[in-house]
């Protein structure tokens, strides 16, 4: 891809798009960067910005001398001031698109609703373990742009969201993941079908050469793996599975070419990792692929502590233990940690609204909740779903909420921070909710 003397535009200010804008100018290109936002806003990320790079701030308006637009991760692809652009047939990608053209380095890519962040750490991990040069961003961390620096690597490990995928032509993972797929985001996709499809996207450009590893127990995944025609490999923690990773027994098996392999037992992983059994075998499926030995992944497993704000164990207090999953920011995330674990739950659920359907929870609380303090702009909201079904009152903050939780619970049980909304009507995001949860918790 020719670049130099080329005018391309960058839509979005953000780390990806400071990154992306450098990028393009050290390849001789012509780049204005635009964002809606006043450049007193966007100060902290300009520090980095090229003094190459043109800056349009307070503006969404896209130059008419533009050859290629390159959009953020936050910018929707179908935003009604790109319909110019559109109509001129001037050709909008994807960061990961851009990058994707200048590398001939294989790709690892990681997508799903939930458990993204916390494969994409775990498979770059072990192959580091297992002696193999490794790059990990993307959606995680450093912007795949900008990894290209680091070539040369033998895999660069990507965490791969929605947004980056509405813009791809070409993308072509050699091995593609889909954790799980459940409603999220659909304030910007409209439907769970067109979000669905997004993730399935990840394997639109693979050939028969290249491999797809799918989640077995989700229905949805499996149906996006049907129109692919890579290799398929599996995971699951139901059952067997011919080619890929299981769990049986309590115990973590991988199969390959008809060779079943025990690699370790739940029991043996830190309390914090045994909650992330089903994000372990993904890992597994996909390191096996790429010869990581059983000593290399028994190694990274038995040590990890898993991500921060991902059911993340906090503390055990009065032998309850408080766990730490302010990233659960959907339903599909509250769902999957609830499952998680067979001991009572306490749970703090609740913020600001992404319109998720709060009905598919009722039988699950049922199921497993003991007792609900609510939180946050959703509260009403999931009162009326429950509709008086249900053991749960209402908190006015975090500190509330904990306290109310430890007023419920006993030994043996879990409270569970895990909202299932945005955290933007109490905090600055997930991050600053969950690190208030383990203070509090800490004071105990």
């Amino acid at each position: 891809m020719l670049l130099k003397n080329k005018n391309i535009t960058v839509v979005g200010a953000g780390c990806t798009g400071v990154a992306t804008s450098n990028f393009l100018v050290s390849k001789g290109a012509s780049v204005v960067l635009v964002d809606i936002k006043s450049r007193v806003e966007l100060e902290k990320n300009l520090l980095s910005l090229s003094p190459r790079v043109r800056t349009l701030f307070g503006c969404s308006e896209i130059p008419e001398s533009s050859d290629l637009i390159v959009l953020s991760p936050g910018v929707n692809i179908n935003a009604s001031f790109l319909e110019e652009s559109r109509r001129r047939e001037i050709q909008i990608i994807s960061e990961i698109e851009l990058a994707f053209r200048f590398t001939k380095t294989p790709i690892i890519a990681v997508t799903g609703t939930n458990g993204k962040s916390t494969v994409t750490t775990l498979i770059g991990d072990i192959l580091k373990q297992a002696g193999k040069k490794i790059a990990v961003g993307g959606n995680l961390g450093t912007p795949f742009v900008a990894l290209l620096e680091q070539d040369p690597v033998d895999y660069f490990v990507l965490e791969i969201s929605t947004f980056q995928l509405e813009g791809i032509k070409t993308f072509r993972p050699n091995i593609a993941v889909i954790l799980n797929i459940t409603p999220d985001h659909l304030d910007r996709h409209k439907t769970l079908e067109e979000y669905a499809d997004l993730k399935g996207s990840v394997s639109a450009f693979q050939n028969d050469g290249d491999i797809l590893v799918l989640n077995k127990d989700d229905e949805n995944v499996m149906k996006q793996g049907k129109r692919s025609k890579a290799k398929k490999v599996f995971f699951s923690l139901r059952g067997k599975v011919d080619d890929g990773a299981y769990l049986e027994d309590g115990s973590m098996f991988t199969c390959s070419g008809g060779k079943e392999k025990r690699i370790l037992s739940v029991d043996d992983l830190k309390t914090a990792m045994q909650f992330q059994a089903e994000n372990l075998l993904s890992s597994m499926a996909v390191v096996t692929l790429v010869n990581a030995a059983k000593s290399d992944i028994t190694s990274v497993a038995m040590k990890f502590e898993g991500l921060d704000h991902r059911v993340e164990w906090v503390r055990t207090v009065r032998g309850i233990d408080f766990v730490n999953d302010s990233k659960g920011t959907n339903v599909g995330a509250l769902q999957k940690s609830l499952k998680v674990f067979s001991r009572p739950i306490i749970l703090i659920a609740g913020g600001k609204d992404k319109g998720g359907d709060f009905r598919v929870l009722k039988n699950l609380f049922k199921e497993k909740v003991k007792h609900l303090v609510l939180i946050g702009e959703t509260k009403n909201k999931l009162r009326e779903v429950l509709n008086g079904s249900f053991s749960y009152e209402d908190a006015e903050s975090m500190e509330d909420a904990v306290e109310r939780s430890m007023e419920k619970a006993a030994a043996g049980d879990i409270v569970l921070l895990s909202p299932g909304c945005s955290s933007f009507d109490m905090f600055k995001d997930f991050i600053e909710r969950g690190n208030q949860f383990k203070e509090i918790v800490g004071r105990l």
